[in-house]
This record gives C-alpha cells, sequence and structure tokens, in this order.
C-alpha cells in the first residue's frame, strides 16, 4: 500500500447476498479516491483502499448507507 493510501475495514450485516455485495461495490468504485474495494461476503465486511486527501471514511459509510445497507462499525 502506497503511503498516500488507507484502509478503512466496515461490517456490514444486511449483506446477505452476492447483489447486495455488486451494489455496495459498485456505489464505492464510483467514488473518487477509491483504488480499491475488497467485500467479503461471507464475513459480512468491505475493506476499502483508498486516498485520504480526496476522501474521509464517513463518505464510504454513508455510501454504503445511501446503497441500503447500515454500517456497523467504521
Amino acid at each position: 500500500m502506497a503511503a498516500e493510501e488507507k484502509e478503512l475495514d466496515v461490517s456490514v450485516p444486511s449483506m446477505v447476498c452476492d447483489g447486495c455485495a455488486d451494489k455496495i461495490r459498485t456505489a464505492l468504485a464510483a467514488m473518487p479516491g477509491v483504488r480499491e474495494v475488497k467485500v467479503g461476503l461471507w464475513r459480512k465486511r468491505v475493506r476499502i483502499r483508498y486516498e485520504p486527501g480526496l476522501l474521509q471514511p464517513a463518505q464510504v459509510t454513508d455510501a454504503i448507507l445511501a446503497a441500503g445497507f447500515p454500517v456497523a462499525d467504521a
């Protein structure tokens, strides 16, 4: 991971299917500053690698919520 990048790992308990995972992945991948999105469906977790100068953790959790999925932790 480059020095100018950070990772955020969040729990999304209501993510239960591939469609949910795809909706979250698509919403996050479209955001400026997102470098990588990994969705672990069986773990119900999403890991985002991002540029902190372009994106803040609250924006990530807001985007997941806007896609219809509450975030349990960040």
